[in-house]
């Protein structure tokens, strides 16, 4: 994974295996903290505890397309290659929530990527699936959702017109936000 938005797209991916019918995605930056906390909860199947300790090795998967399950211990890597850490809370039957922090004013924080663009793939391709988006700067804050576009009658996502309204609406927002963020944050 080469920024956070991959990672975004990622994780909610195994949301959307688990058979979540909920995903939140949220993001809060703390300019004074310089962080970046990366946060997606999902009301799907939840995981063992005996999975919760085996799923940051790479070398572990419920997959069977593949031997591996890198995203999960890449995420995990990448917000400790940046002095920050890594949460990940679970129940069978419950759901996950998975909490990544990022020290932004660290060299090694990864880029933001196009966060627009993965979250519209990730309405297009589920349309029966109820996500909520979140992104604050210190207490300026961006949100949409999938429930929010449904009550403005907006419900054809795959439409190639309105997609392209709608990640152009998020990029604007999200471009909005980010010229309050400090010019020594490595975000970008």
């Amino acid at each position: 994974m080469v920024d956070i938005a991959m990672h975004m797209m990622d994780i909610a991916q195994n949301s959307i295996r688990a058979n979540a019918k909920n995903i939140d995605i949220s993001f809060v930056e703390s300019q004074s903290d310089n962080e970046l906390a990366f946060c997606i909860c999902d009301d799907g199947d939840g995981m063992s505890s005996e999975m919760i300790e085996k799923i940051t090795d790479p070398f572990f998967t419920t997959r069977t397309t593949r031997k591996v399950g890198l995203g999960v211990p890449f995420l995990k890597m990448t917000t400790e290659q940046t002095g920050g850490e890594f949460q990940l809370e679970s129940e069978l039957g419950k759901g996950t929530k998975i909490k990544a922090k990022y020290m932004t004013n660290h060299i090694d924080c990864l880029p933001l990527g196009d966060i627009p663009g993965y979250l519209i793939l990730l309405f297009i391709a589920n349309p029966n699936l109820q996500i909520s988006f979140e992104y604050e700067i210190d207490s300026e804050k961006f949100t949409v959702s999938t429930a929010e576009l449904a009550a403005e009658g907006i419900t054809d996502l795959q439409n190639a017109e309105i997609s392209a309204a709608i990640r152009a609406y998020v990029k604007e927002n999200l471009g909005e936000l980010v010229r309050i963020r400090k010019a020594s944050s490595f975000l970008c």
